[in-house]
């Protein structure tokens, strides 16, 4: 990936709409347009910290690039299950039993399942490349992050 200050920003404007559209399918527009926000800015000041730690900071424009790059493409890929997944996501969130909601088509979940696994494996790849690290390393800094992810978001609600 590039690595100028056009390619970041577009990139990064990018994943946020994208997130913005996909959260939108599920949640209000003000709480998906914080949650976009809020992951856009967590991927960027992660990447920032993670590249300082391994003493890699010049690498940040081409790493963040990329990152925001390959998770719009991931989004984007990822609006039409989660179109499908909506009902179902929004009844579990509601639901005094969750066992008694209906699970959405096993294609869909499939689907979404194997996407998490493909993004995950890319953005394993694209921090291993960033870090000069192992597969490990680099497959630990993109779970390290989607565990921060879930951390900061179960505290926001």
């Amino acid at each position: 990936m590039p690595g100028d200050s056009t390619a970041l920003v577009g990139s990064a404007a990018a994943y946020c709409i994208l997130l913005f559209i996909q959260v939108g399918l599920i949640a209000p527009s003000g709480r998906a347009a914080f949650q976009a926000v809020v992951a856009t800015v967590l991927l960027a000041l992660y990447v920032q910290s993670v590249l300082r730690v391994r003493k890699l900071p010049a690498r940040f424009a081409q790493t963040a690039t990329a990152l925001f790059a390959s998770g719009a493409v991931l989004t984007l890929v990822m609006l039409a299950p989660t179109q499908v997944m909506a009902p179902y996501l929004q009844a579990i969130s509601h639901a005094s039993d969750p066992q008694s909601v209906p699970m959405p088509p096993a294609v869909v979940t499939f689907a979404y399942v194997a996407m998490g696994f493909w993004g995950l494996a890319i953005y394993s790849h694209i921090y291993r490349h960033a870090l000069d690290a192992g597969l490990w390393l680099g497959f630990g800094a993109a779970m390290a992050f989607e565990i921060l992810l879930l951390f900061v978001f179960s505290i926001l609600g």
